[in-house]
């Protein structure tokens, strides 16, 4: 997502808001790849160097005792790291193409520091559900000292989502990753080269077509006779690729059909919440079919545009 320096200010706004859909903190997500980037990336200035480390150490120093807060730390260090190594490799100027090899370099590596590990992401597993939980307890506490305390109904309303939660967290971690790096790289520029690309507009947002291997992956380890292990990261596949591309449709829509007023905005948020899987489903494949047959080149004229 990339676009001159003065603006990308919404959709940085934005991405931040995505930033919260996660079990890790947001301001790990985003700050320590900053302070890596500030450190790494040229121009190399003396301040930016300064403002790095400092902001690194403020982050990463010391351990907290809450498993959650230390692997959220350790993510956005790998996630950070393997991003600094694609801007090395990706000599296009572009955030995307640096960015999902990123995440794959990150989800290797963790997976193979969990392998290593017997039975340390079973803890995360644990840890992950008791904050949830705890975050529900906090939630109907605070009802009940307004006098508004929901009854048992409710509060297993309440708790039901944590299930599907639970199954899904790494793939909102992995949307949530996307989205830390993208508000990092935008500030960046900000800081360091105000006058050259940052985030640019969500119509020019596409992505690589080999993100379909990913779709078709998920696809197959949720119909073949796998263990549960395995159908787990064919949901997470699925859905980290089904938000992928309900944005790529979204993009297709606005390209097509212009960007909305304030009073436009608001219709549109309120039509997403009420009628959210529909929508969702619909963004969906108008993404998918952007894929095969480039909507935006055929219909509007637009030539394609990195990210």
């Amino acid at each position: 997502m990339a676009e001159r320096g003065q603006r990308g200010w919404g959709s940085a706004l934005g991405l931040i808001v995505l930033t919260g859909f996660s079990v890790v903190h947001s301001a790990l997500l985003i700050f320590v790849p900053l302070a890596l980037m500030l450190i790494a990336l040229p121009p190399h200035r003396p301040w930016h160097a300064i403002v790095g480390v400092l902001g690194a150490g403020l982050l990463l120093w010391g351990a907290t005792g809450q498993l959650t807060y230390d692997f959220g730390r350790g993510w956005s260090l790998v996630l950070a790291g393997w991003f600094l190594v694609m801007s090395v490799v990706v000599q296009r100027d572009r955030f995307f193409p640096r960015a999902l090899p990123a995440l794959a370099g990150a989800v290797l590596t963790t997976g193979l520091f969990f392998a290593l590990n017997h039975g340390s992401f079973a803890q995360l597993d644990t840890a992950i559900r008791t904050a949830l939980e705890a975050d529900i307890d906090r939630m109907v506490a605070l009802l009940s000292r307004l006098g508004r305390g929901p009854g048992p109904g409710m509060t297993t309303a309440l708790r039901q989502p944590i299930e599907f939660e639970m199954l899904l967290y790494p793939a909102m971690l992995a949307i949530s990753s996307v989205s830390g790096l993208a508000v990092a790289w935008w500030a960046h520029r900000r800081i360091t080269a105000p006058g050259r690309e940052a985030l640019g507009p969500l119509r020019e947002f596409r992505f690589s077509d080999g993100v379909v291997w990913l779709l078709i992956a998920g696809l197959l380890l949720l119909v073949l006779p796998v263990d549960d292990v395995a159908r787990r990261v064919g949901s997470n596949l699925l859905a980290f690729t089904g938000v992928l591309y309900a944005l790529r449709g979204l993009a297709v829509a606005l390209m097509l059909l212009g960007s909305p007023g304030p009073l436009g905005i608001l219709a549109t948020v309120a039509v997403v919440l009420v009628l959210f899987p529909i929508v969702m489903a619909a963004a969906f494949v108008i993404g998918l079919t952007d894929m095969w047959f480039d909507l935006r080149t055929r219909w509007g004229g637009a030539p394609p545009a990195g990210t």
